[in-house]
């Protein structure tokens, strides 16, 4: 599929009365290089476009995307999610070698990534996941039609992993210099063996990628940071930025929620697991078929959350912090190193 497939943007702003509306300044961009605006509609309805391109967006460089984005094709075609959930994008479209991706404004409605949320909002959030991963194989199906794939395993799994960083191209050009200094704390403070194990699957990552290529996989949003989550006024679970939806195990999604939003989770990654397993086994989903299966991918969920932010809990022990969920961080790092010995112990 190509870029030509998408209507044109401007097509996309006037079917929501926003055709030559001006441009403003939103309070912050995207991570990996795309730009965010706020327009007004006369009636005051607020909305943001996001704009992007391969050029500038080091994530979608360094994940095989293109030569539509993932984002882009998800907010114009996407699958119908199961509810609670939904993607709440209004379009997508194209200009030049730029897309263009509006959704309304959902400032009041995501969460704060740096502040902590009450357990009542973990659960619905978790309940929504448990939906979202329990969604029919045709929901999933509809990501790798039409010419667009979701994000590689392996790309995801070592985006910003050590050796990622340390090899040129764009997630080093982006990241290295404000990454690279916690992968020097984690090898500081981390246990010998649990440095020696992440550092060896960041070198060769195929034992964990095919160990997750054996488990069942699902429909995944793929970055679940808080501040992509909210909780709208109608109960819906609103989830944007789908760069790297994908299909893939439940773990992949886990590890990175775990390690991601520290600075916001009331509970230690052990409770948050368990009430998720308790959501899947409501919904009968998928991760939640045996005993076996979910020792698995929690197991997966680990080195993949290790392997992807141990930089984080570098960072934060050698800080002294305390996290949201009242442990400090030292203690949370010996914590995912035990946890992740174990889990290769079993899986690799």
């Amino acid at each position: 599929m190509s870029a030509t497939d998408l209507e044109p943007l401007a097509d996309v702003l006037g079917r929501h009365g926003l055709a030559g509306v001006a441009e403003e300044p939103f309070p912050n961009d995207g991570w990996s290089g795309a730009s965010l605006r706020l327009l007004r509609r006369d009636d005051g309805e607020r909305f943001v476009l996001k704009r992007d391109s391969l050029a500038r967006d080091w994530i979608s460089q360094s994940t095989a995307d293109g030569p539509i984005l993932r984002e882009a094709w998800f907010a114009a075609n996407g699958p119908q999610l199961p509810s609670p959930v939904r993607a709440p994008y209004l379009g997508a479209g194209v200009n030049g070698d730029e897309f263009g991706i509006l959704m309304p404004d959902l400032t009041g409605v995501l969460f704060d990534w740096d502040a902590p949320i009450s357990v009542e909002a973990l659960d619905r959030v978790l309940d929504g996941l448990a939906a979202l991963h329990s969604s029919p194989q045709s929901v999933s199906a509809r990501l790798d039609g039409d010419g667009v794939h979701g994000c590689p395993l392996l790309e995801r799994v070592t985006l910003i992993c050590r050796a990622s960083l340390e090899r040129p191209g764009p997630a080093r050009d982006a990241v290295g210099d404000r990454i690279l200094p916690g992968w020097d704390a984690f090898d500081r403070l981390a246990p010998t063996r649990a440095r020696d194990l992440i550092d060896a699957i960041a070198r060769e990552p195929r034992p964990l990628v095919d160990a997750l290529a054996r488990l069942p996989s699902t429909l995944i949003h793929g970055d679940l940071k808080l501040a992509n989550v909210g909780i709208a006024s109608d109960g819906s679970i609103d989830l944007v930025d789908w760069q790297m939806v994908a299909v893939a195990p439940v773990a992949v999604e886990l590890g990175w929620f775990l390690v991601s939003n520290v600075a916001s989770l009331p509970l230690q990654p052990g409770d948050v697991l368990m009430r998720y397993h308790a959501a899947m086994l409501k919904r009968g989903g998928a991760g939640a078929e045996t005993i076996a299966t979910w020792q698995a991918q929690t197991d997966a969920a680990i080195l993949v959350g290790l392997l992807l932010r141990g930089w984080r809990k570098g960072a934060d022990a050698d800080a002294g912090l305390t996290l949201a969920s009242d442990t400090g961080a030292v203690d949370d790092l010996g914590w995912w190193c035990e946890r992740a010995i174990e889990a290769a112990d079993r899986l690799l």
